[in-house]
């Protein structure tokens, strides 16, 4: 079951896309498709009680970088778009889709350039894009603004063909030849049968560590319910007896949609360690009016249920396959009994958030996602899952 709402009233407002999905489910849904389109990738937050961190031992590889180490590096280098285009550089990595690169720079004000799964997109001013001699599109959000999309695995990416050699000359004479700053992600094939190949020497890149940086939350944490759909059928059930059915069912679709969206702030409020939701901290009314919901009948007792939590945050330029085998492991060994809530956040500049959506930053440059491993409940042969898409106003993906 799939529902979306937006964050605020206004046309011109962020949105978040909910889905309530299995861990069995098919690789072309959610959760899977969010994980596999979501190519610009900059931390990974996972939250989990301290008493399953401590004993999912499978988990350690990847969450300090041992799965990484061999077939994962990123760069920073100031170079022209034109470097990525010569041999050792595009037959090596673009053409066996080795890489991902992404220009450093507003995207509402300058120029932006990516490539992914062999495509280059370039986000581009209108006095750049007059300037280039390059076909492209009009911006969706944005008149002065206009993206050209070119396909670098392309049978007809070779010199001496037509699109090929004006992507050339463009690149060598025009606003696009001057140096800018890159993030440059390389990998291997991803059958950990081969190490990644070398960076060429002109690129003179810095190479960077991924950032691995454990926080615990020592205090005890409130933990929701994690089931918001059973308690709004309840309330429905139990209350209002005397309105009708539809409106019994409109009261039960808000409960539901206020819950959904209770468990992404409280998981949000996690990450940021805030005093809101550990236990027994005394909070200022008058300074925040916040509190965790907990299902009072449910437990049969007023007080909530509280736990230690561990927050692994994971920097770094991860690829989409990097945080799919990060899913995918923390789905496998996370204890049966326990909950986890997996943050990836994108690049708030990026030109595409999912799959091949325009990206604009406007206010926040939201593309981000979080998804929510409930514990699994007796006699369930599957993982259920929360599937929060967090989407700014200027993105198409929404």
């Amino acid at each position: 079951m799939s529902t979306s709402f937006s964050l605020s009233k206004r046309e011109a407002a962020s949105k978040v896309y909910v889905t309530q999905c299995t861990s069995t489910s098919d690789a072309n849904r959610r959760p899977h498709t969010i994980l596999a389109n979501h190519h610009f990738n900059r931390r990974v937050d996972i939250i989990m009680p301290t008493n399953a961190y401590e004993g999912a031992v499978g988990l350690s590889p990847i969450l300090n970088g041992r799965k990484f180490a061999e077939d994962w590096r990123y760069y920073h280098t100031t170079t022209p778009l034109g470097s990525f285009f010569k041999p050792e550089f595009l037959n090596q990595y673009i053409k066996k889709d080795n890489c991902l690169v992404l220009s450093l720079a507003e995207i509402d004000t300058e120029d932006v350039y990516c490539i992914y799964n062999g495509i280059l997109r370039l986000s581009l001013r209108k006095e750049t894009y007059e300037r280039i001699g390059l076909q492209g599109k009009t911006s969706r959000f944005s008149k002065s603004r206009f993206y050209v999309e070119m396909n670098l695995r392309s049978p007809n990416f070779l010199p001496g063909h037509k699109g090929f050699d004006k992507l050339i000359k463009a690149a060598d004479n025009s606003p696009l030849r001057h140096p800018v700053p890159f993030l440059i992600c390389v990998f291997s094939s991803g059958d950990h049968s081969s190490s990644v190949p070398p960076l060429p020497d002109y690129f003179k890149a810095t190479a960077y560590p991924q950032l691995y940086n454990f926080t615990h939350i020592q205090n005890p944490v409130i933990v929701p319910q994690l089931s918001p759909c059973n308690s709004a059928i309840k309330l429905a059930e139990s209350s209002y007896h005397s309105i009708s059915k539809k409106d019994k069912e409109d009261y039960a679709d808000e409960v539901i949609r206020e819950g959904l969206l209770h468990i992404l702030e409280w998981t949000s409020l996690l990450g940021l360690q805030s005093e809101r939701i550990q236990y027994q901290r005394m909070i200022d009314p008058l300074l925040s009016t916040y509190s965790v919901f907990h299902d009072e009948d449910a437990e049969g007792t007023a007080d909530p249920q509280t736990e230690k939590v561990v927050k692994i945050c994971i920097e770094g330029f991860l690829t989409s396959k990097m945080t799919k085998q990060i899913f995918d492991d923390l789905l496998k060994y996370l204890p049966a009994t326990s909950w986890a809530a997996m943050t990836v956040y994108g690049f708030p500049d990026a030109p595409v958030s999912w799959a091949s959506d325009e990206h604009s930053y406007l206010i926040g440059g939201e593309n981000d996602y979080t998804i929510v491993i409930k514990p699994e409940e007796l006699g369930d042969a599957e993982r259920s899952l929360l599937a929060f898409e967090v989407v700014g106003s200027n993105d198409s993906h929404s």
